[in-house]
């Protein structure tokens, strides 16, 4: 890993790190305990630039996951959650991070890779834990997860990239309505157009369906509150107004762990963390300093 993670939100540090067989490149912010932050799509590692400045005594390490940037992608069929639990897990080991953070497709590596044993403490955001389920407990949220089929399509890749990635824009829009930070929408186009990245991005989304599909002719929906309990203490955030998972899904969340809590952040949409950072980041505080 690379040495002085000191950087603040404007001038991170970068890092690299080798697991899970792979190699990530990231970037580092302050110092204090090591919290390794995923992060989700569409979206790269400076979404969690925002809370830099608002989370004191903390490390935050925020690689670019799996086929992201510069960090190494992987065959198509090398992009569902359980290889994305194997990545969190090793990645907490090869940067001693007790702690983890994760949004959207983050969330989804972290519940992954909490039966590892590897962190004492985590929190994710917007996404619940057995979304693939619950999707299909939520008849609104089969519509508006409409994206998730669209990306199962062949092709799809050039709607993605069409008119500077417009796509882009259409999703933060109404996954955060009311909520508008064009340099940062910027920067996340700069990283879905470098080499692979749409590509290997769209790949996470075709591995939910083929998850979700197999799942479906094996044995029917599935029951949300089926599996064993999650043992690692888990702080669950979720937008009140976000337009991509309904904050719904959360009302039964704390069935899934043996220890919890389920906050919902007011005035923020699916970027809970860039929209009100300084209020994330006193939650995280809270729940990490517990």
């Amino acid at each position: 890993m690379g040495e002085g993670a000191t950087g603040t939100g404007d001038t991170p540090d970068r890092f690299t790190v080798t697991a899970n067989g792979r190699r990530f490149e990231g970037y580092a912010y302050g110092e204090g305990e090591a919290l390794l932050c995923l992060h989700g799509f569409p979206d790269d590692p400076r979404t969690f630039d925002a809370l830099a400045g608002h989370l004191d005594g903390y490390r935050l390490l925020a690689p670019y996951m799996r086929g992201y940037g510069p960090s190494e992608g992987t065959p198509d069929d090398e992009y569902g959650p359980a290889a994305l639990g194997a990545d969190a897990a090793a990645l907490g080991d090869a940067l001693d991070a007790d702690y983890v953070l994760g949004h959207d497709w983050g969330a989804v590596a972290t519940y992954a890779a909490l039966p590892s044993g590897t962190f004492d403490r985590a929190a994710v955001m917007a996404v619940p834990p057995r979304f693939d389920a619950l999707l299909f407990a939520y008849p609104a949220q089969l519509l508006r997860s409409w994206y998730i089929w669209a990306f199962q399509l062949p092709g799809v890749e050039r709607l993605l990239r069409a008119r500077r990635f417009a796509l882009v824009d259409l999703l933060y829009e109404s996954w955060s309505p009311g909520w508008d930070d064009p340099a940062h929408r910027e920067r996340v186009k700069q990283t879905l157009a470098s080499g692979d990245t749409a590509a290997n991005a769209l790949a996470y989304y075709r591995a939910l369906g083929r998850g979700l599909f197999a799942a479906l002719r094996e044995r029917g929906v599935r029951d949300p509150d089926e599996g064993r309990p999650f043992e690692t203490p888990t702080l669950l955030l979720s937008g009140a107004t976000d337009g991509c998972i309904g904050t719904d899904l959360f009302e039964q969340a704390d069935a899934a762990f043996e220890r919890c809590r389920v906050a919902r952040v007011s005035d923020a949409g699916h970027f809970l963390h860039r929209e009100r950072p300084a209020v994330v980041a006193e939650e995280l505080a809270a729940w990490f300093d517990e």
